[in-house]
């Protein structure tokens, strides 16, 4: 028997395993009816196959999102690795959960063997409500038309979707030598697929036919596959070419989803789902016999296919229209309806939608203009009446020389408007304006939990200016003005104004500024960012040396906004070779951050080899060094697993041995790692290390720095970080998209975009970067409190009050309201004020 007949009947044998053999729902049995469900397969008998589903109804009674945790386990699983955990957070409410059996892989990765289930178990964490469930059930998947041809791409082992044969490397229809390629995120049909593959030869019957092909590769962490030029041909006919231009793909494609905003009508698969794995449908008119599908490309990322589908297409019978689509696609083959219908299903029972209310009531009734003054989200903010923010807005805002402010606004529209006139008049003084920088937020939707499936509306992205504002109906847009005040600006009041007109209403407020006669203390402690280059430049550069001169030049505009804001700390974006570095720290240097940087990513670029590690970490550090420029901190390990804890020891007490100056820095997530502090300067903690005042103790008791990082509420950065004795803040991460920067479901964990995808190109960034320079503004106050205290018993007084009153254990400051930290700087500005001395100039810090 030949080998391709083989695989021909083992393929046959497994489309007849694979199909369902359920007539319809098939309910499973319940202990009570909450979670925990703990099931023992092992004495039943359903006659379950891989095209089948899982589906959970049930109630989620806690007014916040849970997480439901789903185990199975079948007679080969004996440890984490060898079963199948999946989690999905439920949001508020009633609930489906649907899980393909095609899909249940184990991490190893192996298919579980449905015959051989044993358990099923449905729990939440530790110390979480419980769900109430009220029934799960198996249920029959997709069923395809006769004469459909289904085929998803990929290595043998990993996920299919339901209804679809695999089609894996070896299998005879497969035209040249492909690489598998198996993503974190995405359904089973998309999130895998065969690169460097030139085509697939088929024999198919007379007939008209519907053909889908998914031919884009989804990505991972910062990288998106970018064929710029790729066509199909079908028996050597052409059917579907792309081209692109470097910049056109850029804002086209890989920026696509910039402009779309998430509200008033929030639709997952519409923003994200449809697009994933870039489905591309044309018509077929075959005579009958063998087909061949060619992918034409100039790389193997050009190549790729994840999925294909020939529908019989004589006369369409579904209304669903295709997106986008010629006359000759106006509806979806049947197959096709069923297809694109399932995906959406199974992607908008996964990705779960915050429940949200998009207009406090009473609602927008008219144009209206609302302060914000507890940094409240948009969405919770009900619009007040006009003389209500009259006279929020006329009380001056008070403000020192050298600080820099934000005043907040929401703006409610009782009709859409896609070019309202906004004219901001800065504050001024004997016509002498303060520097102003207007932004608006753009409503997106995000994962508030990093590798969670919840999605909520957000409007943190903030673009900066007023060109391109719109407003929604019962939409609120944020505005967000952030106003700098010199160190030589004269003390006095300064006046200002917003007017906002749209569709004949007009409203408009008073932007009043006092500067107190007072100058603020520097900032002392590095509170800052990570910050990458924008990773596309990488993939658009020409010429290496013309990307090296794009990167430099991003890197300097993201250090001149970080300065520009107020920013103190920093872990740059640090070239590999060291005229790059020197060029970056001086950079730094000259803006005023606080040293020492923070050297995240060269050790690791280094490569794996300790001793390639040393020698060039060595080299480098000399140059530096004989330059003057203030010492790097060099990371030496990021939330390390604790088998690999000999090895980081080894390397960090070479390093000392090699230059007993060099500050070692090292990122600490877990009790376990205590250990390492004594191979490091600087210990950045966070709160699964312990993030207490305690713990900050704990780490001096070494003799080592402590900082904190990624504690994830950005104002606690200022008074908590005082409060606690750590020496200084970063977060994570100023820009690290998960392939596309504006689909959240395309990764292993959302985006994080602090300064937004582009470097100068376009000036976007989020609000919680301007919360985190609030933060070092409230640590300046302080600094200046204490400066106070040693001669003002006011000030002392207020000063042992904070001291008492703010929280010493991170998990009560993280659960605080903005508006606590808020009073406790307004308490210290009203002081400033009231304090005699500050009249006559005496102790003011100027």
């Amino acid at each position: 028997m030949s080998r391709g007949l083989w695989l021909v009947i083992l393929l046959c044998c497994h489309a007849a395993m694979a199909a369902t053999r359920l007539e319809g729902q098939t309910p499973l049995p319940l202990t009570g009816n909450q979670t925990p469900q703990r099931l023992d397969l092992s004495t039943h008998n359903w006659p379950i196959g891989s095209d089948d589903e899982l589906v959970i109804e049930g109630h989620n009674p806690s007014a916040r999102p849970q997480t439901l945790i789903l185990r199975i386990d079948d007679e080969a699983s004996v440890n984490y690795r060898s079963r199948v955990n999946l989690e999905r957070i439920v949001a508020p409410g009633p609930f489906t959960q649907r899980f393909a059996l095609s899909e249940w892989r184990t991490s190893q990765p192996r298919a579980l063997a449905l015959d051989k289930l044993t358990k099923l178990y449905l729990f939440m964490a530790d110390n979480v409500p419980s769900l109430t469930i009220h029934r799960w059930y198996w249920e029959p998947g997709l069923t395809l038309p006769e004469g459909t041809i289904a085929l998803d791409l990929g290595a043998a082992a990993a996920p299919r979707f339901t209804g679809f044969e695999a089609l894996s490397p070896g299998d005879p229809r497969l035209i040249g030598h492909p690489t598998p390629i198996l993503r974190p995120s995405g359904d089973a049909l998309v999130r895998d697929g065969l690169r460097n593959l030139d085509g697939v030869r088929l024999d198919l019957a007379k007939g008209r036919y519907q053909l889908t092909l998914w031919l884009d590769d989804p990505g991972e962490w910062e990288y998106l596959p970018h064929p710029f030029e790729r066509s199909v041909l079908v028996n050597g006919e052409p059917i579907w070419a792309e081209q692109w231009q470097p910049q056109e793909w850029l804002t086209q494609r890989y920026l696509t989803g910039q402009s779309r905003e998430a509200l008033p009508n929030p639709d997952p698969w519409q923003l994200f789902g449809a697009r994933q794995g870039g489905p591309v449908h044309v018509t077929l008119d075959h005579r009958g016999g063998p087909l061949t599908i060619t992918l034409v490309g100039h790389s193997p990322d050009a190549k790729y296919l994840a999925g294909l589908l020939l529908a019989p297409y004589p006369a369409p019978t579904s209304k669903e229209a295709l997106p986008n689509s010629g006359k000759d696609l106006a509806v979806l083959a049947d197959a096709t309806a069923s297809v694109l219908t399932k995906q959406r299903q199974l992607f908008l029972e996964k990705w779960t939608l915050a429940p949200y209310s998009p207009t406090p009531a009473p609602a927008a009734q008219q144009l209206s203009l609302t302060p914000i003054t507890d940094a409240a989200p948009t969405l919770q903010i009900a619009p007040l009446s006009a003389a209500d923010a009259l006279q929020q807005a006329s009380q001056p805002v008070l403000a020192a020389r050298g600080s820099q402010l934000l005043l907040e606004f929401a703006i409610h529209a009782a009709t859409d408007d896609p070019a309202p006139l906004l004219v901001i008049q800065p504050p001024e003084q004997a016509g002498s304006p303060l520097a102003l920088t207007p932004y608006y937020g753009k409503w997106h939707l995000v994962r508030p939990q990093a590798s969670g499936t919840l999605l909520a509306p957000s409007d943190q992205e903030l673009v900066e200016g007023v060109a391109g504002l719109t407003l929604l109906a019962g939409v609120p847009r944020r505005l967000v003005l952030q106003i700098t005040i010199p160190r030589d600006t004269p003390a006095g009041r300064y006046l200002g104004n917003i007017q906002l007109l749209s569709q004949q209403q007009l409203v408009q407020l008073p932007l009043t500024i006092e500067v107190l006669p007072l100058t603020l203390p520097a900032a002392s402690k590095p509170v800052g960012i990570y910050v990458e280059a924008p990773p596309y430049l990488n993939w658009l550069s020409p010429n290496p040396e013309a990307l090296k001169e794009q990167i430099a030049e991003a890197s300097r505009c993201d250090l001149q906004r970080l300065a520009k804001l107020g920013i103190s700390g920093l872990s740059p974006a640090l070239p590999q070779d060291e005229a790059g570095m020197r060029e970056i720290m001086g950079e730094a240097a000259g803006l005023g951050f606080v040293p020492p940087l923070l050297a995240y990513t060269p050790l690791k670029r280094w490569g794996s080899d300790p001793a390639n590690q040393l020698d060039q970490w060595q080299t480098r550090q000399q140059g530096l060094t004989a330059s003057g420029l203030p010492p790097l901190a060099w990371s030496l390990f990021d939330e390390p697993d604790l088998a690999t804890l000999p090895a980081i020891t080894s390397l960090a007490r070479e390093m000392k041995r090699r230059d007993p100056a060099v500050i070692r820095a090292g990122h600490f997530n877990h009790p376990g790692q205590v250990g390492l502090l004594a191979e490091v300067e600087i210990a950045l903690i966070n709160a699964g290390f312990g993030a207490d005042k305690a713990d900050v103790a704990r780490v001096r008791q070494h003799k080592v720095t402590p900082w904190f990082y990624n504690l994830g509420t950005p104002r606690a950065a200022g008074f908590y970080l005082w409060q606690s004795g750590a020496e200084g803040y970063l977060q994570w991460h100023g820009r690290m998209p998960t392939a596309l920067p504006y689909d959240p479901t395309d990764g292993r964990e959302s985006d994080f975009m602090l300064l937004g995808p582009q470097a100068c190109e376009a000036h976007r960034l989020s609000h919680d970067l301007l919360l985190l320079q609030q933060a070092i503004e409230d640590l300046r106050w302080l600094a200046w409190l204490e400066q106070e205290a040693r001669y003002q018993v006011e000030a002392a007084l207020l000063l042992e009050r904070l001291r008492d009153q703010l929280p010493t254990r991170w998990q009560v400051a993280e659960q605080l309201p903005s508006a606590a930290w808020i009073q406790w700087r307004r308490e210290i500005e009203r002081l400033a004020k009231g304090l005699k001395t500050l009249q006559t100039g005496a102790n003011s810090s100027s």
